[in-house]
């Protein structure tokens, strides 16, 4: 349960949604929960028919619904009629969000330390232990907290907020309305060697990393700066906690990248693109638009767009499915199998 300080009415979200509402109570709504937790003053929404017990016992003060929702089931409850649901109660958290946001203002630590030239822009805000190196860029409205560092010549956007414990590397580029989560490392040295005279030789790492508007990574991941060149995270991705990119990697707009992910060297990811829960990708392949790949595949060949892949080694996700229901008649087949060859054996 989330609580708001700043109260709303069943009638001020159903004006600012312009949809079908069906008010049954005057009621103030103080915060958002999910059924089986809401109060009399709970936003909620319903959706998926396997909730539908939560349904009926929930106390919650407003429930959005979906457009043909029987409206039986809830007749003395405050309802929201819409097409989706779930994606309208989010856009009211966001919004609501911002209605008791504090006004933004410019603050430095004293405990920071900033170059002299260094370029901050206005209302930049910049926590304690913070270090900004030399000739760095900084734009309007970032927020930058507590114990980070943003290495010489990096450049950071407007409207982007930087969370504790995160280092980008230098000539890093982050465009506007960035979100990285803590500990994050953009930039670090990609992972190459060369094996020479009997030792393995460091490849030099002279390249950056490019984030483009309205990139989300999470806690802990990595984006590793390219050899020679850029390392390019597209418009839109985003990209959930422990994932790590190599270098010289690409990748496309508005796609998604779950946790422990792996991209190695030099890879282009599409736009559209859907890899779950510890996918692991090798290096300089091509992953085309809008492809889908299930959770824990290995992927050592490109893959065409639109595809669904899946399985180690990954392969079209229709024939693994039928690949996986198979083998739970290999026990019966072997038996078979043995069963035939002891008989012929007698035979003979």
């Amino acid at each position: 349960m989330k609580i708001f300080k700043v109260p709303l009415t069943p009638e001020q979200i159903a004006t600012q949604l312009q949809c079908k509402s069906i008010i049954k109570k005057d009621i103030k709504l103080t915060n958002v929960a999910e059924l089986n937790e809401a109060d009399k003053n709970s936003v909620c929404f319903f959706e998926n028919p396997k909730f539908q017990e939560d349904l009926k016992a929930t106390k919650a003060g407003l429930i959005f619904v979906p457009k043909d929702f029987d409206i039986t089931l809830k007749p003395d409850t405050n309802l929201i009629l819409i097409d989706k649901p779930y994606i309208s109660f989010m856009m009211l958290v966001k919004t609501w969000l911002k209605l008791e946001a504090p006004v933004q203002k410019s603050e430095i630590a004293k405990t920071a330390i900033i170059s002299d030239s260094a370029k901050i822009g206005k209302n930049v805000i910049i926590g304690h232990n913070c270090i900004v190196h030399d000739k760095t860029e900084i734009g309007n409205n970032t927020i930058i907290e507590s114990n980070s560092v943003i290495m010489k010549n990096a450049k950071i956007g407007s409207n982007c907020h930087i969370y504790p414990n995160t280092t980008i590397y230098e000539d890093s580029i982050l465009k506007n309305n960035i979100i990285l989560h803590a500990g994050c490392v953009i930039g670090a040295e990609g992972f190459g060697y060369l094996f020479y005279e009997g030792i393995q030789n460091k490849i030099p790492q002279v390249g950056n990393v490019v984030i483009e508007d309205d990139v989300e990574i999470g806690a802990n991941s990595t984006i590793d700066r390219a050899t020679i060149g850029s390392t390019v995270i597209g418009k839109g991705t985003k990209i959930d906690n422990l994932v790590q990119v190599g270098h010289n990697c690409k990748i496309g707009k508005n796609s998604i990248l779950c946790a422990q992910v792996g991209i190695a060297g030099s890879t282009e990811i599409g736009d559209i693109v859907y890899l779950a829960g510890q996918v692991g990708i090798a290096d300089h392949l091509k992953i085309g638009d809008g492809v889908m790949v299930g959770a824990q595949s290995g992927v050592s060949n490109s893959i065409p767009e639109k595809a669904k892949y899946f399985g180690t080694p990954a392969i079209d996700a229709g024939l693994k499915k039928r690949i996986l229901a198979s083998e739970k008649y290999l026990p019966k087949i072997v038996r078979y199998y043995k069963k035939m060859f002891k008989e012929k054996k007698e035979k003979e």
